[in-house]
């Protein structure tokens, strides 16, 4: 049965197409109204529903000042409360933001047909009511079978399942401040989708792990079977699987015709029998320093820019690990940047990868996947650090990825410093607490979705709280995050703790 909350009437300018005020019953004894609730009215075209947006609270007894000045003299106020009854003349008003007009298949008023936009506003006298649990996942697209629960909805305290396919294949964004809940957020959503029933469908998941927040997951009982670690300290590229303006990525002083002639090294190489197609970075060097053609100032340039790559350790004649290999449905694989502090060696990595899972995708060798990048901004920034090698990998899975199911999540604490170019084609945005004002500025530039009204709510909300919006609900929504099923077994330490430890340490 429909819970009746209040009553339709004229309130300044209101009601129009955009928001119609309610006048808040005085006795609520099932809910208690407040900020966020989602109502519905009956209008003229359907049933509008909204979301309460804000509340006001009116006495008519305490709008004028003498009135307030003898009701604080007066040294009996229950006196004066027998002569002006003032609470029996309080009343709250509710301001709705509409959001959609539904139209119901029957009289049932449970199988949403559609959903349309208002075109005329609600009619003053109209009863208003709290739209039902069951409508409202339809309305805001939750998918309560299979989606992904990642907590609560704010006010109505109903659950939060995101459609899978509507949140990972446009690619999607987690936003935070340090220390915003993102990395915990992110656990969850891992744990949601490794927990998934095999028939249900679920992508492969590649991560770049930082910080090494991520680790703990091998622990896992429940998912260590699906869990796998690797250490970029033994990562290598396949040389063989590199083209030859790869190589001019890494090391941007080769040039052009630098670049030509290298081609022609590494094709002698390909033809050696010998090698059979594996060879090294030393043995190119070696091919340039064993040709008696060729200009000798261009050859020397050449062994010492590609001597400069060999002492990077990354490059072998074969990848480690072997990505078509690894990448498998429902797994994970976290690739650990935990102890490596040079940005230029592990934005060669994330290209490498990206490119090369973009290319297994394309020839369908391995499965759909999401890749996760951890501190997106240090591998896809904005315009002033335009040349770091990862970003036009990045861009590219932003733009086209979706065609091949090639999906991909963006984490920063920076949004400004992150590419607007892929921040842009994340359809969905998981935002948590932002507080910098150009972070939040570049948001509304990137989304149209995101307007003043949403930043200055972003700015305010806490610890687990989030915002979510895009293509993975019809309507934006505030939502509690749950807690993590799984937890690592050491929990964070404290400031006051790490001093402690190493003061210990420092007595032995």
């Amino acid at each position: 049965m429909a819970i009746k909350v209040g009553t339709v009437f004229n309130y300044l300018q209101f009601p129009n197409v955009s928001k119609f005020p309610f006048v808040i019953n005085k006795r609520q004894d099932e809910v208690f109204i407040q900020k966020g609730l989602f109502v519905y009215t009956k209008s003229n075209e359907g049933f509008l529903i909204g979301v309460i947006e804000e509340i006001v609270l009116l006495n008519e007894y305490f709008t004028d000042a003498l009135t307030i000045k003898a009701y604080n003299n007066n040294n009996n106020p229950n006196i004066l409360k027998g002569l002006f009854p003032s609470d029996d003349f309080e009343f709250a008003i509710a301001i709705v933001k509409c959001l959609g007009l539904i139209k119901f298949k029957d009289d049932n008023l449970k199988e949403i047909e559609r959903v349309q936009r208002m075109t005329y506003p609600a009619s003053p006298g109209k009863g208003v009511y709290i739209v039902e649990e069951e409508i409202l996942n339809k309305f805001l697209g939750f998918d309560t079978k299979f989606g992904l629960n990642i907590g609560r909805v704010k006010v109505t305290n109903s659950n939060a399942n995101i459609n899978m396919n509507r949140l990972l294949n446009k690619h999607f964004a987690i936003l935070s401040i340090s220390g915003g809940g993102k990395s915990y957020l992110t656990s969850i959503l891992i744990e949601e989708l490794l927990s998934r029933k095999e028939d249900y469908g679920t992508p492969a998941i590649i991560l770049f792990d930082v910080h090494g927040e991520y680790i703990y997951l091998k622990d896992i009982p429940e998912l260590k079977n699906k869990i796998k670690i690797e250490n970029i300290s033994y990562f290598q590229l396949g040389i063989p699987k590199l083209s030859v303006y790869s190589f001019k990525k890494y090391q941007e002083q080769i040039s052009n015709v630098q670049v030509r002639e290298l081609s022609k090294y590494i094709k002698k190489l390909k033809r050696d029998k010998n090698k059979n197609s594996k060879y090294t970075l030393k043995d190119i060097i070696e091919q340039i320093e064993n040709e008696s053609d060729g200009n000798k100032s261009t050859k020397q340039a050449l062994i010492g820019w590609l001597a400069e790559l060999e002492r990077l350790t990354l490059f072998g004649y074969q990848e480690n690990p072997i990505l078509e290999k690894v990448v498998k449905n429902q797994e994970i694989t976290i690739f650990n940047f935990q102890n490596e502090i040079s940005i230029r060696k592990k934005q060669i990595i994330v290209d490498y990868i990206c490119n090369r899972l973009f290319e297994l995708r394309r020839t369908n060798k391995i499965p759909p996947f999401l890749l996760i990048v951890e501190e997106a901004h240090q591998f896809c920034p904005e315009a002033a650090h335009s040349k770091a090698i990862s970003k036009p990998i990045i861009e590219m899975l932003a733009r086209e990825g979706r065609k091949f199911m090639a999906c991909l999540c963006l984490i920063s604490q920076r949004p400004k410093k992150l590419s607007t170019t892929a921040l842009s084609q994340c359809n969905s945005k998981l935002v948590l607490n932002v507080k910098n004002p150009y972070d939040l500025k570049h948001l509304m530039d990137s989304s149209e979705a995101i307007t003043k009204e949403y930043t200055s709510m972003i700015s305010s909300l806490g610890v687990g709280e989030m915002l979510l919006m895009g293509n993975a609900v019809n309507y934006p929504v505030f939502i509690d995050v749950r807690e993590r099923k799984y937890k690592p077994k050491v929990d964070a330490i404290t400031l006051s703790q790490s001093c402690l430890i190493w003061q210990k340490k420092e007595l032995k």
